[in-house]
Order: structure tokens, then sequence, then C-alpha cells
């Protein structure tokens, strides 16, 4: 199914994408360095970088920039308003649901999510909430198996929160507690709670609680039938062939949520600005703890030696396939950074390791304000 076989229509693809950028960055970014926009293009021009990149501060959009094609068969190009998935951002935004229960004493974070659920076996039942949010549950993990193959779990079409629990509940791993293991299982649990202390299917409780009072109007979880589904970004291999077929759906809390970038950006200045959590659980959400890599509830917390004195960063990755999501909070500068790639190249996930495109992007922003 490979849609781009020579090299004349690679170099076609470049030119355009380029042309796009630039009007894009002329439009939106005026004041950003050019420094900025030199490391961006750079890494598309090498083939490294098709996405978007959204860059905000004190509630604003001061940059966009959109690089390559969200269907390259089409040549259709991408756009900030361009529809991805969100993958693993929305484990941030379950953790903040989890933390608007807290709030209002439904749930504690050291509760066993059997005291909830009652009918869990004691494999999960003996999990509290806080274990879950912190990936340290011992529950089974549905991406096990070969690296190079999709799990079965993933392209599931009928059925799927029946079918996810009882996956998610089966014979654990491990104790609680005992190790940290990355697992969307954690969040799917996490999603069933939600909707048992709040009496609502998860998507409803997105959309009273997120969605309408912030107006993303490009956000929404997927549909468990793939022919129901929005249309959405193509994300593409390194051989330039398209993903390996997966149903967003059966990612649920942990990973079934659409948008487009410019509304992640707004999610990020909700964040910031506490408009849908308190300044004290907000900092308990974000609270890194050194024992887990610095992993806090839902993201991660460092700070970023990209300055001096280092900024504060709070970070959430993404990835399902070949899109790959990077959103960087900045606390402390009422800023943020957004991320979104639909093809497989140029790392950007080691920010904290003063490595990969995000650092140059967050380098040449804070160095030209």
């Amino acid at each position: 199914m490979g849609r781009e076989k020579d090299g004349r229509g690679l170099s076609q693809l470049t030119l355009r994408s380029l042309l796009l950028f630039t009007f894009l960055f002329q439009i939106a970014g005026a004041q950003t360095p050019a420094r900025l926009a030199g490391q961006i293009a750079t890494a598309h021009q090498a083939g490294e970088f098709d996405g978007v990149v959204v860059l905000s501060q004190n509630g604003k959009v001061v940059s966009t920039s959109a690089l390559g094609f969200s269907d390259r068969y089409s040549q259709t190009p991408l756009h900030p308003e361009t529809i991805f998935r969100l993958a693993s951002l929305t484990k941030q935004v379950t953790a903040l649901l989890v933390m608007q229960e807290v709030s209002a004493g439904r749930l504690t974070l050291d509760r066993k999510t059997g005291e909830i659920l009652t009918s869990l076996p004691n494999s999960a039942a003996r999990v509290t909430v806080r274990q879950l949010l912190q990936h340290v549950s011992g529950l089974p993990n549905p991406s096990d198996g070969p690296e190079d193959k999709i799990p079965p779990f993933y392209t599931r079409t009928q059925n799927l929160d029946k079918t996810s629990l009882e996956f998610c509940t089966g014979t654990a791993k491990r104790e609680p507690g005992e190790k940290f293991e990355y697992n969307n299982c954690d969040y799917i649990i996490l999603g069933a709670l939600l909707e048992a202390t709040a009496r609502q299917p998860f998507a409803a409780i997105l959309q009273e609680r997120v969605i309408k009072p912030l107006g993303l109007k490009s956000w929404g979880m997927f549909p468990a039938d793939p022919k129901q589904a929005p249309r959405v970004a193509f994300a593409y291999k390194k051989d330039g062939t398209p993903d390996d077929p997966q149903n967003p759906a059966t990612y649920g809390a942990s990973g079934g949520l659409y948008g487009n970038a410019l509304d992640v950006a707004n999610w990020n200045d909700a964040l910031l600005t506490h408009k849908l959590l308190s300044p004290a659980l907000t900092e308990q959400m974000f609270r890194a703890d050194p024992k887990l890599y610095g992993e806090a509830l839902g993201s991660w917390a460092y700070d970023s030696p990209c300055t001096t004195p280092p900024v504060h960063v709070i970070e959430r990755q993404g990835e399902i396939g070949s899109t790959r999501l990077l959103s960087l909070l900045l606390p402390q500068r009422d800023a943020s950074v957004v991320i979104i790639a639909n093809a497989d190249g140029l790392d950007f996930f080691n920010t904290y390791l003063k490595q990969g495109l995000a650092y140059k992007i967050l380098s040449a922003w804070l160095a030209g304000e």
C-alpha cells in the first residue's frame, strides 16, 4: 500500500511542504526567531519530520508551522487544524479527571480499585488508584509481544469495554508497587473507575468536563466502529508506507482521544491557568517522583537545561504507530510547545537528555525571548 515510489515525487512533496510551511510561519509566527524556523525546516528537508508545531504563551498561540501531508497519495497538506490521533495525551486528560473525582471526594489516590469496582478479580482489586496512575500496578500489558507486530488487543472492534477489562484484570505479572512498567491497561481501568464514580460513559465525562468548558471543537473519543471514526492524518513508516491498521478506540482512556494541535495548546493553557483543577491538586498531579524516573500522575516533570537557570517542564508523550505527540508545559513562562508528527523519523522524545527536535525548538524559542 506504499504511495511514494520515486525520488521525483518525494522532492515535489518536500518543495510543496516547504512552501506551505513558509506561508504558515509568516502569518502565525512572525515574532518567532528565524533559528526556530530553521530547526523545523532542516528536520523536514532531511526527511526526518512531517507534522505540526504549535507554540503558545499567555493563553495565545504565538507560532504555528505545518510540514508535510496528511495524505501523501492525494498530497493533502498538513494544517494546524489537521486532526490526529492524540494517543497518550489521553492519559494526562484521564489523570485530570481522576483528580477532579478526588476534589469531589468520590476518590482517594490510595483507595483500592476493588472497593469501587467490586466485581474485579483480586489481581486488579488490590491495586490502588495511585498505582494505576504511576504505572506500578503489575497488571497484564496488552503491548507485550514482538515489537514488529500489532498485538491483537489493538485491532478489536467488538465489545471493547468488556474485553478490555477481561484482559487487563487477568493474571497479574507482579505485585502492585513492585516495578514501573508503562502499561495502557492502567489507564483503561482508571477509565472504568471514572465511569463508576461519575455514573457516565468516559466519552460523556470528557465532553461535559473538558471539551465543552474549554471549547475544544476538534476533540473527541474514537468510536468502537472504525467506519464511524473521523478522518485523521495518515501516518507513515520510515519506508514511506502507511502504518499497519489499528483501532484507536481499543486504547480507551489510555489513548483513544483525537483532535488537532491547536486544541492541545488550548488544553495546555487550561492546565497552566487552573481552569479545570485547583492549583493545589494540579501541583499534586504534576509532582515528580524521583523513584519513578521523574514521573508525576499522567505526566513527567523535570528541569530542562535549555536555559540558565533551567526551566521547569511538564512533559506528556504519546505514540500510536508512527503518529507521535509531544506536549511540553512551561509553568514558569505560562507557555507550551506542542509537536505532532505523522511520519516515523527524527527523535523528539529525549528533551530531558538535551537531545532531539523538541529540545532544539525549546532552546531556540526561549533564546529568542
